[in-house]
């Protein structure tokens, strides 16, 4: 069953548009990111790599975000991590997160500092996207935390909806999260995705 689900909003006049198009910007384009199941069952995996800024430098205020689920997880959290450039300079394990097993803040195999928040109505974006791509700068993660049974799970895509000074927009995520199960397909956009097994 196809899921559409997470933190509702609706407002019909939204203007959607995708990364590089509109005040809030993501540091995704398309593409996929898939993850073997480990042995045992339930699981989680955490998605990320989606660094949130403000195009314009205006603060940008979140009101829901939602997703298309292929293969439903168990379920689906959303995690804000703010690194600072004090962490940035610290830690050599301050980069983003690709996709990692485990929740935030505890990962199986790596470390990633930083602040973790839930993502939620009202949370604000106030980092400019010039002043994010300084060297070092810090930066605002947007995580995608499921929680996966025997199925798997798949979010093939997902949207971002806020507002800058009052004018409500959204922005459309294209990048596929893919946590390898039973229903999960081989190959997604002709990319083979779940072939192996956790190293």
């Amino acid at each position: 069953m196809a899921l559409v689900a997470g933190w509702l909003y609706s407002n019909d006049s939204r203007e959607e548009h995708v990364n590089g198009e509109g005040p809030l910007q993501s540091d995704t384009a398309q593409g996929t990111t898939s993850v073997y199941a480990p042995d045992d069952a339930p699981w989680a995996v955490t998605f990320g790599s989606y660094l949130l800024c403000s195009t314009s430098g205006e603060p940008i205020t979140l009101d829901g975000i939602r997703y298309h689920a292929a293969v439903e997880p168990k379920s689906v959290s959303l995690k804000l991590r703010t690194v600072t450039p004090q962490v940035w300079k610290a830690s050599v394990d301050a980069g983003y997160i690709g996709a990692a097993l485990g929740k935030p803040p505890h990962f199986q195999k790596r470390k990633a500092p930083g602040q973790y928040a839930d993502a939620r109505n009202g949370s604000r974006i106030t980092q400019s996207c010039a002043d994010q791509d300084r060297e070092g700068a810090g930066y605002t993660e947007l995580l995608f935390v499921l929680d996966v049974g025997e199925q798997g799970g798949f979010v093939d895509a997902a949207w971002i909806d806020y507002q800058v000074d009052g004018k409500p927009y959204t922005l459309r995520l294209d990048w596929k999260m893919v946590a390898c199960g039973s229903k999960v397909p081989h190959t997604v956009d002709g990319t083979v995705v779940c072939d192996g097994e956790q190293g």
